[in-house]
């Protein structure tokens, strides 16, 4: 016998589209679309052996489970841009069709929805779940997550996963198979990356007053039969993720000590809502920022009056992450936009919501508006992609194609930076000798991408540079050292090549060749260039 529709995850030709549509935004320039520091060290981290993996995720401040699915994804589907970077837009994809399911359980569960919920699922909540879908599917901070070779859309595809399955059980009670199913995404999303802790504190927030709700009105024994197994699938959740606890605590204490992300400010608050309609690479304020704000403000207005479980889910996913980030960012700065793209999902959903509930008696209006909203976002995507200006910021994929097609038996490339040598290593790809001059052991961070074979020390490079070196580094007049200075008769060539990133911006190559005086305080002349 068939069970309801709504036990089966039904997707209808609507959703195809929609898939379509996320694949569509997502594949331009996935191969010749430079890469930057964070992608290489995902590949870097991914592409050692098991002990050397987890040493490296122990000196990060990232989970491991991302690294160790790369890893096998990487074994199948090599190493390449394209392929790296489609772990990430598999995952997207999924996260649009996830999102459309679980929008059509909000409908359900909130005031537009005006048929009881133990009935058929409405015809409206299937179109409900494909406006929301094709929503994520056009945003660009979503497609930008999807682009990048990080571990942000395994993150929204269990945050997706775990709200609906949430939801549902809310609603039907829950078998222990949705139980599971629901510890397991929850897993899944604390191993994605740290912020998901918030998305999960915000469900635990959200399901622990409903059923003190229940309680208050008179439903004790449908709070009691959602509270034992949501306690024990709390318990199992914590047991499993203890292993990473230790890792958690190591990483907590490297942020305070030396992490990059600024205080939170008033000012990186407001900001965080323009990087919400159209994300920068660079994070640079937008000025639509304050209109997003009021947006979402008003928003979180319209669905808290009258609101049944389903706004109090929403609103709580989309705004409680925030809230967590701003209390833990009065001890460790930890509030940065793109961290928020699990709670921007549900931000999506909750202005879908708000939009449907205004316009219940006016469909042609609905109609209207979310058509707007789909054409805004497509503009903003079609902005997003202008403002990379991938034909003039080709980054270090062009500089090293630029030095393999020029560089001459025994020569070596050299990098005197290491956010610059990842990724001149990863479009090396083994095809001539690259090192990174040797840091200084204080240096603050980037250990965990380095092994001993990365580096070459001040007399190695003297030696090497009597063969010939590329050097790459982001200053016009590379400094290998204090005490050195490059001989103008010795400079070959040289290369400016831009990058659409704000960590690296500009790339400097330099061709040095020839013989090299020596001296007791290094090499001596003036630098070419």
């Amino acid at each position: 016998m068939k069970g309801p529709r709504t036990t089966r995850l039904a997707i209808d030709w609507r959703y195809l589209a929609v898939a379509a549509v996320a694949i569509a935004v997502r594949l331009p320039h996935l191969s010749d679309r430079s890469i930057w520091f964070d992608e290489a060290s995902s590949w870097q981290t991914a592409s050692y052996g098991w002990n050397d993996l987890l040493r490296s995720v122990r000196l990060n401040v990232h989970m491991p489970l991302y690294y160790l699915l790369l890893k096998g994804w990487m074994a199948v589907f090599g190493e390449s841009a394209a392929s790296i970077r489609g772990f990430s837009v598999t995952f997207g994809v999924a996260t649009v069709l996830l999102m459309g399911q679980f929008a059509r359980e909000l409908f359900r569960a909130s005031t537009a929805c005006r048929p009881a919920d133990d009935g058929d699922e409405p015809a409206a909540a299937r179109s409900f779940g494909f406006v929301v879908a094709m929503l994520v599917a056009l945003s660009p901070v979503q497609v930008f997550a999807s682009i990048e070779a990080r571990m942000y859309t395994m993150g929204t595809a269990f945050a997706a996963l775990s709200a609906w399955l949430l939801l549902r059980i809310v609603r039907t009670g829950g078998s222990t198979r949705a139980w599971t199913a629901y510890g397991l995404s929850v897993l899944g999303l604390l191993n994605s990356h740290h912020y998901g802790l918030f998305s999960v504190g915000a469900q635990a927030v959200f399901l622990g007053l409903y059923l003190i709700w229940l309680a208050g009105v008179g439903r004790g024994d449908e709070a009691r039969r959602l509270l034992f197994p949501a306690a024990i699938v709390g318990l199992l959740v914590a047991m499993a993720d203890l292993p990473t606890l230790g890792i958690l605590r190591t990483q907590v204490g490297r942020v305070q000590r030396d992490y990059w992300i600024r205080p939170l400010s008033w000012h990186s608050f407001v900001s965080t809502f323009g990087y919400f309609i159209m994300p920068n690479p660079a994070d640079l304020p937008r000025p639509e920022a304050r209109l997003i704000l009021g947006l979402v403000a008003a928003v979180a207005a319209v669905l808290a009056m009258g609101g049944r479980r389903g706004e109090g889910f929403v609103v709580a996913s989309a705004l409680l992450p925030m809230a967590f980030s701003a209390a833990v960012s009065t001890i460790t700065p930890v509030w940065a936009p793109r961290y928020f793209r699990f709670a921007h999902l549900f931000v999506l959903a909750a202005v879908a919501l708000a939009v449907w509930r205004l316009t219940m008696r006016r469909p042609a209006l609905r109609s209207c508006l979310c058509a707007s909203l789909a054409a805004g976002l497509l503009y903003a995507n079609v902005a997003f992609w202008r403002g990379l200006d991938l034909a003039h910021n080709t980054g270090m994929r062009a500089a090293v194609a630029t030095i393999l097609e020029r560089i001459r038996p025994g020569e070596s490339i050299v990098s005197t930076e290491l956010l610059q040598y990842l990724t001149a290593k990863f479009y090396a790809e083994g095809r001539a000798p690259i090192h990174l001059v040797e840091p200084p052991p204080d240096m603050f961070w980037g250990w965990h991408v380095i092994r001993p074979a990365d580096l070459i020390s001040l007399d190695q490079l003297r030696d090497k540079m009597t063969r010939g070196i590329w050097l790459i580094g982001t200053i016009p007049k590379l400094i290998v050292a204090p005490d050195w200075d490059l001989d103008d008769a010795s400079l070959m060539e040289e290369y400016e090549f831009h990058y659409y990133m704000g960590l690296h911006k500009k790339i400097f190559v330099h061709h040095y060749a020839g013989p090299v005086d020596r001296h007791a305080d290094g090499v001596t002349g003036r630098a070419g260039g």
